[in-house]
């Protein structure tokens, strides 16, 4: 595990990000790299790269009860706050939680998607409604290991919409597990989307560049530089969701937590899920 400073408790909701879809490059380089899977290069300018992760920061270690585990750290026994998946972080919360551009920012970069793969994506993409952000951190060591994302975490007949800021990565995809592997580098700002035919596409991060980042892109003291991934999916409690990433490790219980999540002593109602994130996927 990485060490990380304890971060400070956040007061009030996160911060506006302001005419984010008037600044969107509509106009940026799309290409199709399997049938349903859409690589936006470039579409999110620096100014909205950087609203973007203001955003995802805040939410994320704002989720942080001041001296407990919460959003992207866990606390541990001595008082050290951590990374809560040793080189990387995870953390997933409702829209609700956000800024109402956030929601439509994502449904916003489905359709333009779907202009690149209008078999594939044009009614997946029409039908989007962006329910959950899920905000990952990643260390110059951090990866992903190969999966495909479950329906409890994503409508089978959506698209999973996903941004990069910060460093680099070499994103891996195939369609199937028995393929060949490929991948394609997301520079901060690019963004990719898949659906229809690459719905349940088998991708993997395999590897973060340190310090490829934009220069001009200032993250905070915590988490400090890295790469973040903004993923916005359509999903809710009626397809077995877990709504707060927090439930998943017991910090919390609320109406939605799945009955296998449950700690013994913990009833349902504390901490209600507003403020405290949502979803469950890739754990």
């Amino acid at each position: 595990l990485e060490a990380a400073r304890a971060p400070v408790q956040l007061q009030g909701a996160a911060p506006p990000l302001g005419p984010l879809l008037e600044g969107l490059a509509v106009a940026a380089p799309a290409a199709e790299l399997v049938p349903g899977f859409v690589h936006l290069r470039g579409v999110l300018p620096l100014p909205v790269q950087q609203a973007l992760l203001d955003v995802a920061c805040d939410v994320a270690q704002g989720s942080q009860p001041e001296g407990a585990s919460g959003g992207w750290y866990r606390r541990e026994q001595g008082g050290a706050a951590r990374l809560n998946d040793g080189s990387k972080a995870r953390f997933w919360d409702s829209s609700e939680r956000f800024p109402p551009e956030f929601r439509r920012l994502g449904e916003e970069l489905a359709r333009l998607a779907a202009r690149a793969s209008p078999e594939q994506l044009s009614r997946p993409a029409a039908e989007f409604e962006a329910r959950v952000g899920a905000l990952n951190f990643y260390t110059g060591r951090g990866k992903m290991n190969w999966h495909k994302d479950d329906y409890n975490f994503a409508k089978r007949q959506r698209p999973i919409v996903m941004a990069s800021l910060g460093d680099a990565a070499d994103f891996g995809y195939k369609l199937r597990a028995s393929d060949a592997d490929r991948s394609v580098r997301l520079e901060s700002g690019d963004v990719i989307v898949f659906g229809g035919d690459a719905r349940d596409i088998v991708h993997a991060v395999l590897g973060v560049h340190p310090g490829s980042g934009p220069k001009e892109l200032e993250f905070p003291s915590q988490p400090g530089p890295g790469r973040v991934s903004v993923t916005w999916r359509d999903v809710g409690p009626e397809d077995g969701l877990t709504f707060n990433s927090d439930e998943r490790l017991g910090l919390v219980v609320t109406e939605n937590t799945l009955p296998r999540y449950r700690v013994p002593g913990k009833g349902a109602g504390k901490g209600k899920g507003k403020g405290r994130g949502s979803g469950k996927g890739w754990w």
